[in-house]
């Protein structure tokens, strides 16, 4: 049964890998089926996923420890080398009292800033050796291949003492220039407010905290920045307004004014990423990206958040971009449909003059 396991499992990532899939979705009762770009493609020609095949991958991937908080919260992520080709993050959970999986095949190479597709200004921001960077986006707009790209840039050119807080650890680094230390929280720490701690107290030049879903580890994230280090941040919000409204919001309410005070110091910018088809094949990212100017860090100190989006929309020069603004040049450009950039826009009437302009 193992080995025909395995050829299941070699086969199902194989085929994944050569589709260009970034998910496969095991659910009992149905074939296997790929993500490619925005679409779920079902493999027709598999037989279906039964309960049986489920618990077996989990049987085979997940150790003991595991398996017990799988039963206990009902739902698991970790990450596992398959063999010598594959780094997957596994998903289980239930679902009509059965067991569900998804898998995500992580690159093996971690990818060049530069390939991403980000605006220019995205790059200066790690140039920098102190402050906040924050790369937000909804899930699956690439956020971790950006914060890891980003690692991996000063990796490369300078020598820094560098910490990634994980929950799980997906891109593995190997030290280059600087020397990186990987934690996972849940193994290697409690929580990403511990563990920001220890590298607030500790001689970390760089900390990267991926996959935070700990609201009370942002203030700790700030003050790492503001203490003359360089922060980068993960985080789930939509648009830039939201991003500094959540991260003000961290703050206790008699803590508020400080919270202010440290972001307006310490913020170098906020990207927020979205992953759009594009035409032919494949997927192209789009962007707002805020800088922090001498303005910019004025309003966030004094509160004035709402006029952020007038600031980013009218400061082209300063590097910043709007995201109607960045998927008008991707409409322009060819790389993405009209009608698929409008499904990401507050007013779809505006942005069809301003893309055909």
């Amino acid at each position: 049964m193992e080995a025909s396991l395995n050829i299941f499992i070699d086969t199902l990532l194989t085929t994944a890998a050569k589709r260009q899939a970034s998910n496969i979705h095991l659910t009992v009762g149905s074939s296997p089926a790929l993500r490619i770009d925005e679409e779920l493609i079902e493999l027709s020609e598999e037989s279906a996923v039964t309960e049986l095949l489920i618990k077996q991958l989990a049987d085979v991937w997940l150790d003991p420890e595991q398996k017990k908080l799988l039963q206990e919260k009902k739902s698991l992520v970790c990450t596992k080398a398959v063999g010598k080709k594959f780094r997957i993050k596994i998903t289980f959970f239930f679902q009509k009292s059965q067991l569900s999986a998804a898998v995500r095949i992580i690159p093996s190479k971690i990818p060049q800033l530069v390939t991403l597709g980000l605006p220019k200004s995205a790059y200066g921001l790690i140039e920098k050796t102190a402050g906040l960077i924050v790369i937000a986006g909804a899930y699956g707009s690439g956020r971790t291949t950006t914060i890891a790209a980003m690692v991996e840039e000063i990796n490369k050119n300078r020598k820094a003492s560098i910490i990634t807080l994980e929950r799980p650890i997906e891109f593995l680094f190997f030290s280059n220039q600087s020397i990186i230390e990987q934690r996972e929280v849940g193994i290697d720490a409690n929580s990403f407010s511990s563990a920001l701690q220890v590298a607030q107290d500790s001689d970390a030049d760089v900390v990267a905290v991926c996959s935070s879903e700990e609201r009370e580890a942002l203030p700790v994230a700030i003050a790492f920045a503001a203490s003359g280090r360089l922060a980068i941040v993960h985080m789930n919000t939509i648009n830039v307004q939201q991003t500094l409204e959540e991260l003000i919001a961290s703050f206790s309410t008699d803590d508020r004014q400080r919270g202010q005070s440290l972001l307006g110091e310490s913020l170098l910018g906020v990207v927020v990423q979205q992953l759009l088809p594009k035409v032919g094949g494949g997927q192209v990212l789009a962007a707002e990206v805020l800088v922090a100017t001498d303005p910019v860090k004025a309003l966030i100190r004094e509160g004035r958040l709402t006029q952020i989006t007038n600031v980013i929309q009218s400061s082209r020069t300063e590097g910043m971009l709007s995201l109607d603004q960045s998927l008008v040049e991707l409409v322009k450009s060819g790389d993405v449909l009209l009608e698929h950039a409008e499904e990401y826009v507050a007013d779809p009437k505006i942005f069809r003059t301003m893309a055909r302009s």
